[in-house]
């Protein structure tokens, strides 16, 4: 034996203890004993160390075995109790182990001591192996429980059916269902948006078919539902827990609506740190137009030009003016706070758009080589987004080329396969469509590359930057369904491609307007409610021209008592959303509405709507007109809202 067995004996007779410890030496024993007598030695023992294995004698003068028996068992101490006796009865030998010795033996039989020894030293070992492995699953369970109570991310188990077995305090918070209320049910009924649901049962079945999964193991990011209904953005992770039998999954959610409205914040945060950037050359492009129309209106109200010269006038103030609302147009669009508005769009329209843009920003120092690829399939995104990512690359890689150099910007199209695809984590199979913006500037570091997508990462001096271009872009990428690759070498430039997804959509194209002639009107009475002046008045007066009844207002206020004066004879209000009095153009609408249901209305502003209400939506070219605004564009809407049933 590895130690010595530690035996306590409890004897009144020293030879009879003498002889017990004989026996069991001579049978290969090593002992570490104890002989006593009374029971206030035996609490001594007890108190005093451990012991394998306890003899009593059945019947000594001061006390009898049972009552050393019952001692132990009242100290809730697990040893092998064994009663020894010269003379006991079977009566007593039964209520003895009733009691709970393990055995008896008599003092004239010691041959079956030995015996009882080993297989009593056997069953003490088992329930020692089976205590540590009961304690060791009870520790793990602890831990197991104190990780899924104190984990942020909500953690949810569950089988081959998709149903619940595990789901921790996080989930209950997040999506605020208690775990009595899941346990059992299916995650996909409980968690995931209805349009999502069958997509996540289907992608379930063919893992259990094929062994295939998408998403397994890999961090997505999808749309989860709360217990109240709403939707909400989280990041979602799934692994397959190593069992025997049908399997289980394990999945880590976190719930990052915080992140996504950083995300938007620092985009923000970088369209204006660029219109800072851009204002010096917007200056210079709006100087030249007012330059060309005010010039040609000098000459025309002169009397200096007449006839065709005149008409000349008036096509190169016109042009001028399609100049300026363009830029005004583009600066909105990169400017404004948004939700992204996806639609199929054409890439190279998005470069060729930028293009006089990118010259103003970049310098002259630079020269901007595209180079599109023609029939360049669709991608489902949102053009100012898609805008503000080649802006942000170009930003960059000026700053790469100080002494000017050679920007080009390239879009092609191809199939990602299942090996290109692992060679990038972010990467996927399919077919996509990679704007790549390459640059000869000086190239990035080896050992900076992998950090220029985090935000407020710079390499820049103090002031000269925000460390938020490339992680705006990267957002919006990942926001796309995309990802980049980046390619640099030192002293030779840089190359972004930038993947998205192509679409079997067909880009939109601008719609033609139709003539003025099937745009006039049939006597309708319109009502312009418009503070500037001279818009307002241009309004009415291509609106007569047209053979509309018009009326005017400057105000909301105003346009009530109009209305009310013609005897809310009007058949279509045209409004400026923002006015003066207090009374915003949706204001308006909505009280005249709430009086005569049947009215119609077209908004108009110099900037993106914004509104709180959920249930009204602005719908350009439907019942919102962007200024400026064409006579023909304004004709259309006109006619159309009109006709609408």
């Amino acid at each position: 034996m590895s130690k010595p067995l530690r035996v306590l004996i409890v004897e009144d007779s020293e030879n009879d203890a003498l002889l017990l410890v004989r026996r069991l030496e001579r049978s290969g024993f090593e002992l570490a004993w104890k002989r006593v007598e009374t029971v206030e030695g035996l609490r001594t023992a007890l108190a005093d160390q451990t012991w394998d294995i306890a003899f009593s004698d059945h019947s000594m003068p001061r006390s009898r075995g049972r009552d050393a028996l019952a001692i132990v068992k009242e100290q809730g101490l697990d040893i092998p109790f064994v009663i020894l006796s010269g003379a006991i009865s079977e009566e007593e030998a039964v209520a003895a182990m009733q009691a709970g010795a393990v055995d008896y033996v008599r003092k004239d039989n010691l041959t079956r001591l030995i015996p009882v020894v080993e297989r009593e030293l056997r069953s003490a070992q088992e329930r020692r192996k089976r205590q540590q492995a009961e304690a060791a699953q009870r520790e793990s369970q602890a831990r197991k429980s104190a990780m899924l109570d104190s984990a942020l991310d909500c953690i949810v188990t569950i089988d081959h059916e998709g149903k619940l077995f595990e789901w921790n305090p996080a989930a209950e918070k997040t999506f605020g269902f208690r775990r009595a209320e899941v346990i059992g049910k299916e995650l996909a009924e409980l968690i995931i948006p209805p349009a999502l649901r069958q997509r996540h049962r289907e992608g379930l079945a063919r893992f259990l078919a094929t062994g295939q999964s998408t998403i397994l193991g890999k961090r997505i990011e999808m749309t989860a539902v709360r217990a109240d209904g709403k939707e909400f953005p989280v990041e979602f992770s799934i692994t397959r827990v190593p069992t025997e039998g049908p399997p289980i999954f394990t999945g880590f959610i976190r719930d990052i609506t915080e992140r996504k409205q950083i995300e938007q914040q620092l985009r923000q945060l970088q369209k204006m740190e660029s219109i800072g950037q851009l204002a010096a050359g917007v200056a210079h492009d709006f100087n030249n137009i007012l330059a060309v129309i005010q010039g040609h209106t000098d000459l025309i109200l002169g009397e200096m030009v007449e006839g065709n010269e005149a008409k000349e006038s008036l096509i190169q103030v016109a042009a001028s003016a399609k100049r300026a609302a363009n830029l005004t147009r583009q600066l909105l669009a990169f400017s404004r706070k948004q939700q992204m508005q996806a639609q199929d769009i054409n890439l190279n329209e998005v470069v060729n758009n930028m293009f006089a843009m990118l010259g103003r920003l970049l310098g002259a120092h630079i020269v901007v080589q595209p180079v599109p690829k023609p029939n360049l399939p669709a991608v489902f995104g949102d053009v100012g987004m898609m805008e503000q990512v080649l802006l942000n690359l170009a930003v960059n890689a000026r700053d790469a080329m100080p002494r000017g150099g050679q920007l080009t910007i390239r879009t092609e199209t191809g199939r990602i396969d299942e090996t290109q695809a692992r060679r990038n984590p972010e990467a996927r199979s399919g077919d996509f469509v990679c704007l790549s913006v390459s640059d000869t500037g000086c190239g990035i570091a080896p050992e900076i590359l992998p950090r220029i997508f985090e935000p407020f990462f710079t390499t820049k001096e103090v002031g000269k930057g925000t460390g938020l271009g490339l992680a705006t872009v990267y957002g919006i990428v990942k926001q796309h369904q995309g990802w980049i690759e980046v390619v640099s070498q030192l002293g030779q430039g840089t190359t972004f491609n930038v993947f998205l997804p192509a679409s079997s959509g067909t880009a939109r194209q601008a719609q033609e307007l139709i003539s003025s002639a099937s745009a006039r009107g049939r006597g309708e009475t319109i009502l312009v409610a418009e503070d500037e002046l001279a818009l307002r008045l241009l309004a009415a007066r291509i609106l007569r021209n047209l053979g509309y009844e018009v009326l005017e207002a400057a105000s909301g206020t105003e346009a009530i008592q109009v209305w009310e004066q013609h005897g809310r004879n009007v058949d279509l209000l045209l409004t400026d959303l923002v006015m003066p009095d207090g009374m915003t153009g949706r204001e308006l609408a909505k009280s005249m509405e709430t009086r005569e249901s049947a009215l119609k209305v077209i908004y108009t502003s110099g900037y993106a709507p914004e509104t709180g209400e959920t249930a009204f939506v602005f719908r350009g070219g439907i019942n919102f007109l962007q200024k400026p605004y064409q006579a023909q564009t304004l004709a259309k809407a006109i006619r159309d809202c009109l006709d609408k049933t």
